[in-house]
This record gives C-alpha cells, structure tokens and sequence, in this order.
C-alpha cells in the first residue's frame, strides 16, 4: 500500500513538469558501405553538419549499407517512411526522372562543378516539369563524365574502339560503341574487374572515381579522356515527409540545402575524380591521352544529332531541354574558370 501511495505521488509530481523538447529525429539511408569515399566526403559531413547547427531541432541519423536502402529501392524505401532522407541516382528511376536525365548526354564538356550548378539551376526554374512534385530534394550530386579505359592497348583516338569489347552502362554509350565498331557489353561495375582480368572485356567507359574501391587500375593500363556523359544523384525526403517537420526542423535543413550546397559538392566530386586519377597514375604502367579537339568536334558532329533526336523522342520537348541543358553547363564552367 505504502509503495502504491509512493508511486501515485511520484506520478502526479512528474505530471506538474514540463515536456523537455526532443529532436526531431530522420534517419538518412546513404545505400553504400561506410567506407564508400561519397559517404566520407559527402554524406557523413553533411548529416554531421546538419546536427551540429541545428540547435537540438532536428537529429540525422545515418544509416549505410545496401540492407536499408539500394540503388533500386531508394524511392520506395523513402515512401514507406523506412527512411525519412535518402541518397540515389536519378538513371536508376528512368521512368520516373525522363527528362532529368539529360545531364547524362555525352560530349557536353563541363566539370562536375559545373554539371552541380547547370542541374541545380534548371531545376529551380522548373525545367524537369512535374518530376520532383512528390520530392523535396536538399541537394543534388553531379557524377563525372565517364572517360575510356583499355587494357593492353593503346587508344588515342576513337577508332581505337574498332574491334574492341567495351563495358558500358547506357544505351547511349552502347551506341557509341558501336559507332566505331567495338561491340558494346552490359557489365556491373563489381564484375568488371573480373572481365577485364580474363579478357571477356578489353576496355570500360567509366569515371576515374570507381578505380580505388573497385582497383581498376590493376586491370588496365591505356586511357582516352573524352565526355562520355555524366550522371546526377540527390539526397531528398518526400515532399509530404517534409511538409510534416516543425519550422525550427525544416529550416535547420534548409540551412544546409539548396544550389549553394549542390555547387559545393559538385567541386567535392571533381576533386574526388582528379584524385582518383591520381591514384591510377601513382600505380604505375598507365598512359593517358585527350582526345584532340579536332577530332573530338568530329566526333560531336557525327554522333550528336542522333543521340539529341533519341532524346527528344523519349521525352517531350527534349531538343529544347537539351539546348537549355548545354547552354547551362557552359554559362556554369565560364563562371568557375572566371
């Protein structure tokens, strides 16, 4: 009886305090290992930069490795609420992000930076049309153009695809392949070492970002930097998700939000590249060549219209997109290089 009477007290004395404030808590599925260079570079020290301004407003929990969240299943696992922040690439959704992929369009030149800023802006102004209604991105992720990689054998130019197995990820790519005359090869990255080590490959079209985790380096040796189209990533909640937060949550993300953060990672990615690159010629037994401009602008001139016409054909109104898109990446790179 006398702890019954204890416990009521304690009870009804705790009652009488006020509610101390919680964070509001998201967890933030990157979909890599933690290792992964991005979730070091970029995920990690944006979650962490969020928390530690946020004054007790908002909490990120990061939350890595394929088992939360996928390449395939970023979108549904972010709907379900599993997540309430997620990380993925937009080429993964084709059906669902058509006319964002555009900045995949190869022989655009222009650095990630600049793709960052060229994306970013066109997306403020409603150039993706309806596509991100259901999403409130917080940045996007610019990936490098993908360049050419042989193994024991030289490639200067073009031609030197002629006869060659070439690993690529896109349509597109594959069309190139095959416009001078290597035989294109559907590979996932984590196979192409393998492939290019026994010879059922002879080449990849890939960023120089991949080759320290997937050590394609040890597996090739001649290289041709030439735009072979880039990709482009974000990290978002659901626009209804957001919509849902407290003010003092929504603007400790705002904070750190928005083209300017989107820029800033896009120079993060370009440094990423240029040190991967490094890493490749640190390790010895590597040549490099950029494809002449001469050659490049043929190259543009022969193939171009086709792959804009292939564009345009899959979604409405992409000739114009496209021209808006190449306008953007050049109007980005004249601001960088001042």
């Amino acid at each position: 009886m006398q702890t019954t009477l204890l416990g009521g007290a304690l009870a009804a004395a705790l009652a009488t305090l006020p509610f101390a404030a919680t964070a509001e808590t998201l967890v933030f599925g990157t979909g890599n290992v933690p290792q992964h260079p991005i979730n070091k570079m970029i995920m990690a020290p944006w979650a962490e930069g969020v928390n530690a301004d946020a004054g007790g407003a908002v909490e990120i929990t990061v939350r890595s490795g394929p088992a939360l969240v996928g390449p395939a299943n970023y979108i549904d696992r972010a709907m379900d609420d599993v997540v309430q922040i997620a990380w993925g690439m937009l080429v993964f959704n084709p059906g669902r992000f058509p006319r964002s992929l555009v900045s995949t369009t190869p022989f655009i030149e222009g650095s990630p930076e600049a793709a960052a800023m060229a994306f970013c802006k066109l997306y403020e102004d409603g150039a993706f049309g309806d596509e991100f209604d259901e999403y409130h991105p917080l940045f996007f992720v610019p990936f490098p153009q993908s360049s050419i990689h042989l193994k024991d054998a030289p490639i200067t130019s073009m031609d030197d695809l002629a006869g060659k197995k070439i690993m690529v990820g896109s349509p597109v790519a594959s069309a190139v392949v095959s416009a001078f005359g290597g035989t294109p090869l559907s590979t996932i990255l984590p196979d192409q070492y393998q492939a290019l080590q026994r010879g059922t490959a002879d080449g990849t079209f890939m960023t120089y970002t991949a080759f320290p985790g997937f050590k394609l380096n040890e597996v090739t040796t001649d290289h041709l930097h030439v735009p072979l189209g880039g990709a482009t990533g974000m990290v978002f909640m659901m626009k209804q998700r957001y919509d849902a937060l407290p003010d003092d949550a929504k603007a400790a993300l705002d904070a750190h939000s928005g083209c300017d953060v989107t820029r800033q990672y896009g120079k993060v990615v370009g440094e990423w590249e240029a040190g991967s690159k490094g890493f490749v010629a640190s390790s010895g037994g590597h040549t490099f060549a950029d494809l002449p401009q001469e050659e490049f602008e043929a190259v543009k001139a022969r193939l171009y219209d086709g792959i804009a016409a292939g564009f345009a054909e899959r979604v409405p109104g992409g000739a114009e997109l496209l021209e808006t898109w190449e306008a953007a990446v050049a109007e980005a790179q004249a601001e960088i290089d001042g």
